[in-house]
């Protein structure tokens, strides 16, 4: 693959899906913190509940979007020996790595719950998905905060043109859980006067190399940069699709750079590492050619292309 984002393979959807949420007001002190919860009660129409017994709801978010994107595709399409898995995430199973690092305190090293521990590390759900739905091909969890979809994409890109497989069922999830509601709620620099949301939910894509029945068009010009250093090209004739960073503080600054350049955008309001995957499922639902930019740290960002309109 070479370094120009236009010599990457084209990454065309062939199905896609996510989990209904529901909105919640969660109580603090400034009462401004929503949150979207995932509810996974449909999970039992693609699993039977003996399976799912011991896996926790961050896995059961990833296994009910890879379920309905599997279900969204076209079955002739998918030979799961030569399909490829790859799972985003920055924050992981939080809940599930804090009611461990509970038992182990109450308990001590030797009685402290093991399924709490083996659900808690970042590839436990990619691992749940592969087993469950009998995807034998490659197996990826990818944990780059901010830029952990965009850095998925380039992976599955990399993985089609190399023949290594002929589809990649990429997706992300995030969990909200009440430490880190506090957190936001308390140490954020948000303004005050301002609500914001934690998104939490989980989205899967079918994505091949072949223009054939992808029905929700392709992603290009994947790339992560900087833009302090880099130009950002956005063409003229997209809409531009902002995602902030979990740090407003890069999001001020990213706008203004956006400003003294004429940009126009439309921002969307959720605080979470890989929000990116909603924003980009109901993106590929525009009737028009998009720019979407996920903001990171230290003027880091990662973009892409989506087209709906196929060629």
């Amino acid at each position: 693959m070479g370094d120009d984002p236009a010599d990457m393979a084209k990454l065309y959807i062939e199905g896609l899906d996510s989990p209904k949420c529901v909105l919640d007001t969660l109580s603090g002190k400034n009462n401004r913190t929503n949150r979207l919860i995932a509810d996974t009660s449909q999970l039992y129409d693609f699993l039977p509940k003996k399976r799912l017994r011991r896996v926790d709801h961050f896995s059961r978010m990833v296994l009910l979007a890879a379920g309905k994107a599997i279900a969204d595709t076209d079955p002739g399409l998918i030979c799961k020996d030569d399909t490829g898995v790859i799972v985003a995430t920055g924050f992981g199973a939080l809940q599930t790595t804090f009611n461990f690092l509970d038992s182990y305190i109450e308990k001590g090293d030797k009685l402290a719950s093991p399924t709490y521990f083996s659900n808690s590390v970042h590839n436990a759900a990619a691992a749940h998905l592969s087993i469950c739905y009998g995807i034998t091909g490659p197996n990826l969890t990818v944990s780059q905060f901010d830029m952990s979809f965009v850095s998925a994409l380039i992976t599955a890109a990399a993985w089609l043109e190399e023949g290594k497989v002929n589809a990649v069922l990429l997706g992300t999830s995030e969990a909200f859980c009440d430490v880190l509601g506090y957190c936001i709620d308390t140490f954020s620099s948000t303004k005050n006067s301002q609500n914001y949301s934690f998104g939490e939910s989980a989205t899967f894509f079918m994505l091949t190399c072949e223009l054939k029945n992808a029905k929700y068009g392709y992603f290009e010009k994947i790339r992560i940069g900087n833009y302090e250093r880099d130009d950002l090209n956005i063409p003229q004739e997209t809409l531009l699709l902002l995602s902030p960073s979990s740090t407003s503080i890069c999001n001020d600054k990213f706008i203004s750079f956006l400003k003294r350049h004429n940009k126009t955008l439309v921002r969307e309001h959720l605080f979470s590492p890989t929000d990116s995957g909603l924003d980009v499922m109901f993106a590929t639902k525009f009737l028009q050619k998009t720019c979407y930019i996920k903001i990171g740290q230290g003027g880091e960002y990662g973009k892409m292309i989506i087209d709906p309109i196929l060629e």
